[in-house]
């Protein structure tokens, strides 16, 4: 009976139901080069336990991974665009699954039935976070969450109408208390531009802050609770705009630092040259204009975070 698998390079698609019902097939090694996996190809495949797809595979096909009922792991890569409709039903051991950013489509049920899964990272906060919002926090009016964008990937068709819930119709049946959503890269770029002795505040303050999670290689993510209906459904809510709330304290804290290192630069830009020796440091100094100092804040992005010092105000 077939227990092992080794897929090489040279297969770019496996076909529909390749594998179905190997029940004692434990192991499957899938190698880059591979980019469709078909409808049901390892269905019933009740004694593989993980598995990691390639970063060449764009697409599982419907019912992919269906009724792995021993499956535990499932390692995503960056490529893969979409997961369909029940490609992994009722994989019961299933407790964690992290979506890639390039993931675009999770369809109807994709993990419907997956009783034991609790934890759903999203990695695309580029996407599904507001970019209005994370230009200038609360003072955009804007909720933190893209609804579109994320209704467009894991939720109901009619989810956006007549004001309905968003709801997870990806993860019917999924007993998720929050969907965790990636900080987008650039501003985790923006955190480690910064010195040490800053990252080390603001990782600490992420640990104080309400539905923010710091994972440990250093990402943040936003945790936003999934609310049950009397239909069954799941909806993500941001109650009380307590992850908006904290989302804006941590920018605001990263505008604090990326204000006070450039400060530095800008007071020494604004020094006068003088010839005459020994003359007091102070006695050079001129101060910037308050309308610069509007301009500046806009201009570093800091409009909706931090406020500059108007002298007279």
């Amino acid at each position: 009976l077939l227990q092992e698998v080794a897929i090489p390079s040279s297969v770019t698609k496996l076909g529909s139901e390749v594998f179905l019902g190997c029940i004692n097939l434990a192991t499957v090694k899938l190698n880059e080069g591979l980019e469709i996996i078909g409808p049901s190809t390892f269905n019933f495949c009740r004694a593989l336990q993980r598995v990691t797809i390639p970063s060449s595979v764009n697409k599982l096909g419907n019912h992919a991974f269906h009724r792995c009922t021993n499956l535990a792991s499932v390692q995503f890569n960056e490529g893969l665009q979409v997961i369909a409709e029940r490609a992994f039903k009722r994989c019961t051991e299933l407790r964690s699954v992290t979506v890639p950013s390039s993931v675009t489509e999770l369809g109807p049920y994709a993990f419907i039935g997956c009783t034991n899964l609790t934890e759903v990272i999203l990695l695309g906060g580029e996407r599904l976070l507001n970019q209005g919002f994370l230009d200038r926090g609360l003072s955009s009016g804007r909720g933190a969450i893209n609804r579109q964008a994320l209704n467009g990937m894991i939720g109901h068709v009619n989810a956006l109408r007549d004001n309905c819930p968003l709801t997870t119709y990806a993860f019917y049946g999924c007993p998720l208390n929050t969907l965790k959503i990636s900080f987008p890269r650039a501003l985790s770029e923006r955190m480690e531009r910064l010195p040490r002795e800053c990252r080390l505040s603001i990782e600490q303050r992420v640990h104080d802050l309400r539905r923010l999670e710091l994972t440990q290689d250093g990402n943040i993510l936003a945790c936003f609770p999934l609310i049950r209906r009397p239909s069954g459904w799941n909806s993500v809510e941001d109650t009380n705009d307590e992850t908006a709330e904290s989302i804006h304290q941590l920018l605001q804290l990263i505008s604090f630092h990326e204000l006070e290192e450039s400060s530095v630069l800008i007071e020494l830009a604004m020094w006068k040259s003088s010839l005459v020796e020994n003359q007091a440091r102070a006695d050079c100094r001129t101060s910037v204009p308050d309308p610069a100092k509007s301009l500046i804040m806009e201009y570093c992005g800091f409009t909706g975070f931090l406020e500059p010092a108007i002298e007279g105000a």
